[in-house]
């Protein structure tokens, strides 16, 4: 390290990790949207809007649109020159109408079936690029702002705590405010919900821009030689990054289907009510968050890759164990969310940021090369892949068993949900085997 470099203080950590507040917004999408449009046959105050296949239709249609968003929009900030800094410009421009259209999400038009798909179809593909404008050039900053491998490790836990922090108030408040302001009404309760929350969670975006002072922090870092947008593409066809890539997908299908399901398994499976999500996710992530300490630690003794399967292994055995559920065993559950709570810890909260951090900070190093937007973005691209394969995976097996109603539309049943968890453990066993071939870090 520069002795013309300084090492990131304390206040330096917190406002980057404010930052993540769009995890709040990433939350509701997850967990709220698809029990918004497709509720279970237990809800009573709402109706599905939209056939499985026509969910489908407009889940991808606005994938595709984020396809292109993600590896473009990282590459632009890595060549950018604004004066606010080249990641925090693209977090201004994109966190406000972030917010406004996650709340469009829940506005939708109900004419028909066909108006309604048109309509989650257009605002999906402008809701992603917003989402990219902020998640994939905040991600890129944290080899942008550390100076050593500590340092990078030490931002992700910070970034992996706050962002626990505010997905668990996207978790655990909706099931309180929903029945609150609601009165009765779930569909008015959700819509007021996700409004308070997606102004917290822009309030969060816009703190980190102002009061971070990313201009500052890496004005005496050495500048990279920029590359042309193919030849940044040739980078992610190296082997390592590829087996990193393979890993993060299929663990982000098998979370993402996991952490999106758990509102059916709690009022199905369980036959609990939807108030009692605050438990779950309470004891769900309050576990991973009270490993990151430890996970920090291991972090800088072993490798990466050791936890990393370590907290996969248990992932696998707690959605397993969730498998043979019942109401009358709704209890042995809780034990199955700290078993996989644990496996958060590093595999879904710290690691992933740490990894790709440590791979581009390699690349830059040995190539003297600017790849850390552009990684991020096809990172985020990724990710948001694991998105549609869950929500395309849940519109289908989650009916399973459901007899169709007289307009053709189906409903959440047990068998549905059962056969999403098992989704999620083949998921979770692909990801295991791309993270087993990859080299120690």
């Amino acid at each position: 390290m520069s002795k013309n470099i300084s090492r990131l203080t304390k206040k330096s950590y917190w406002f980057y990790g404010l930052g993540v507040s769009y995890f709040i917004i990433d939350q509701l999408y997850n967990q709220w949207l698809q029990y918004y449009y497709l509720p279970p046959n237990t809800e009573k105050s709402l109706t599905p809007l939209l056939k499985p296949q026509y969910l489908i239709i407009a889940f991808i249609f606005a994938r595709l649109i984020d396809a292109v968003s993600d590896p473009v929009v990282g590459y632009l900030s890595d060549n950018s020159k604004s004066k606010f800094g080249k990641r925090s410009f693209f977090m201004m421009i994109g966190g406000i109408p972030l917010g406004l259209l996650t709340i469009m999400y829940f506005y939708p038009v109900k004419s028909s079936q066909i108006a309604t798909l048109v309509y989650l179809s257009i605002v999906g593909g402008l809701y992603f690029t917003a989402y990219t404008l902020v998640a994939a050039p905040y991600n890129a900053l944290i080899p942008d702002l550390a100076n050593t491998k500590e340092e990078r490790l030490n931002l992700s836990t910070v970034q992996s705590t706050f962002r626990l922090i505010f997905t668990g108030i996207a978790m655990v408040l909706p099931g309180i405010l929903i029945a609150k302001l609601g009165n009765g009404n779930t569909e008015a309760g959700i819509r007021k919900t996700v409004i308070l929350l997606t102004v917290l969670a822009i309030l969060g975006i816009y703190l980190c821009i102002f009061f971070l002072k990313e201009k500052d922090l890496t004005a005496k870092k050495e500048k990279k030689r920029s590359l042309s947008f193919g030849n940044s593409l040739k980078y992610i066809f190296e082997k390592e990054i590829l087996l990193y890539f393979g890993g993060f997908f299929f663990f982000f299908s098998g979370f993402n289907i996991l952490r999106g399901v758990l509102t059916y398994y709690l009022t199905i499976v369980m036959g609990r009510p939807i108030a009692q999500l605050t438990l779950v996710s309470v004891i769900l992530f309050g576990v991973a968050g009270l490993f990151f300490p430890i996970t920090n630690k291991w972090g800088k003794k072993y490798s990466y890759k050791k936890i990393l399967i370590l907290d996969i292994a248990f992932l696998m055995v707690g959605s397993f164990g969730l498998l043979f559920i019942t109401k009358e065993l709704s209890k042995w559950a809780y034990l199955m969310f700290v078993i996989c709570g644990i496996g958060l810890s590093g595999s879904a909260f710290i690691f992933p940021q740490a990894m790709l951090s440590e791979i581009s900070a390699e690349i830059s190093e040995r190539k003297k090369v600017g790849l850390e937007g552009f990684l991020f973005g096809i990172q985020g691209l990724f990710l948001k892949l694991s998105f549609l394969v869950q929500q395309v995976a849940v519109s289908i097996v989650i009916v399973f068993g459901s007899q169709k109603s007289v307009t053709g539309l189906k409903t959440a049943t047990d068998l549905g949900v059962r056969s999403t968890l098992i989704v999620a453990f083949i998921l979770f066993g692909i990801s295991l085997f791309f993270y087993n071939l990859k080299k120690e870090d």
